[in-house]
């Protein structure tokens, strides 16, 4: 049998000038997958890889032995426990200069000197099982579209979406209705829910109200929270990576509350209205906007992201807001072209919202005076108690089921892929 071991290498350029950076936005990228499988990828000198085992106990995975900052690590991964005679891996990371761009390149050595890779049929079925099926798939336009859909909308992440969430002009029209139906003053408390890079909290902080919001995204929570940066100075802004099924405040917290462009992605919009509500104080108001089904295709909900949105009818958002305990409900499709106006948009822009007079639905709701819920079905923790998360027990509302989700939900992602 031949001595050498197998070498498992994958090159990518990118069309990034600088290598450190695009080495540093890797390592980021690293990071942030790593965190939402529970492991800490703390890629830096004498940096390790640790997470929990099934026992609760944190454990090491990796080491950092080399670190080159911007340019290249070396990890060597923990022996086997059920094998501790075999030899470490390793993987490392590199990124030089080629073509313009930077080159990256991921290599992983060591692997057929394990006995447990002893043979071409163990070696091929681990390579095809562990990295060929996995990186195959993913290029796929089922696992494409989602990744699109997520990093740009269900999940915004990366230089693009910190941008475009930050200054979202294409939203200053229902930023600004929602404003105005709301007329904040010093003495409200807003909640957001989904409050992206912080754009309406900018706005609505304006009138010298306090805030407090949540985004699962934790690149968008950075975005809010630099955005903001001298509310959160003065106490008057708290934001959170949170899941909209389990807002992490206290009940009867806020008198208001917004949600912009966030139901059409929730798998559970019920229990996340019934959480708005009991942070609510009673008597607090909700206003929610969605596109309506008449933006599907156009360039406010293009594919890939529109076929996988959940599209409402004007009475099923009213039926979700009454179920969940709300009153005085009503939903409305306003002109937004006066507000685009007065946003300031530029004239294709306005054109834009021109030609879609019904592709913005807007629902208004109040929680009641009197505490106690109206109606409150069966399986359900009341207001005042304590969230659970996603998944836990409870039964969604019998008048509204979303549908089955064709991919695990954002808030419990596939594991990391390799590229």
């Amino acid at each position: 049998m031949p001595s050498r071991t197998s070498e498992i290498r994958i090159d990518l350029w990118v069309p990034e000038p600088e290598p450190a950076r695009a080495f540093e936005r890797l390592v980021s990228e690293l990071r942030m997958l790593s965190a939402r499988r529970g492991v800490r990828f703390d890629l830096r000198a004498g940096g390790e890889v640790r997470a929990v085992g099934s026992d609760g106990a944190e454990r090491t995975l990796a080491v950092v032995n080399e670190w080159e900052p911007g340019r290249r690590a070396s990890l060597e991964w923990s022996t086997f426990e059920w094998d501790p005679e075999s030899p470490p891996l390793r993987t490392e990371l590199e990124a030089i200069p080629a073509d313009g761009g930077t080159r990256i390149t991921i290599r992983c050595a060591n692997w057929s000197a394990s006995p447990h890779f002893r043979g071409a049929d163990e070696l091929l079925g681990w390579f095809a099982s562990g990295v060929v099926r996995p990186l195959a798939l993913s290029l796929g336009p089922e696992e494409m579209g989602d990744w699109v859909t997520d990093r740009g909308s269900r999940r915004p992440t990366g230089s693009r979406a910190r941008q475009s969430y930050s200054e979202p002009i294409y939203h200053r029209p229902n930023f600004r209705l929602i404003r105005e139906r709301l007329a904040l003053t010093a003495d409200d408390v807003l909640l957001e829910v989904g409050c992206g890079g912080g754009a309406f909290l900018r706005e609505a902080l304006a009138s010298g109200c306090r805030a407090q919001a949540v985004d699962h995204s934790p690149e968008m929570v950075e975005t809010a929270l630099e955005v903001n940066r001298e509310a959160v100075r003065e106490g008057r802004l708290e934001v959170r990576e949170a899941d909209a099924a389990s807002l992490p405040f206290a009940d009867a917290s806020s008198t208001c509350a917004v949600s912009t462009g966030v139901f059409h992605f929730l798998p559970d919009p019920d229990r996340a209205l019934r959480e708005i509500y009991r942070v609510l104080r009673p008597g607090g108001r909700l206003i929610l906007f969605v596109g309506s089904k008449e933006l599907r295709g156009t360039p406010a909900a293009p594919e890939p992201v529109a076929s996988r949105l959940r599209w409402y009818e004007d009475g099923e958002l009213a039926e979700l807001a009454r179920h969940a305990g709300f009153t005085n409900v009503r939903v409305d499709r306003p002109d937004f072209v006066p507000y685009a106006r007065a946003a300031g948009l530029p004239e294709e822009a306005i054109a834009f919202f021109a030609s879609t007079p019904r592709g913005g639905q807007v629902l208004e709701a109040r929680r009641p005076q009197d505490a106690t819920r109206a109606t409150r079905p069966a399986g359900r923790s009341g207001a005042g108690s304590t969230p659970g998360r996603r998944g836990s027990a409870g039964t969604r509302s019998p008048i509204h089921r979303a549908p089955r989700p064709r991919r695990r939900s954002s808030r419990n992602p596939r594991p990391p892929r390799r590229t």
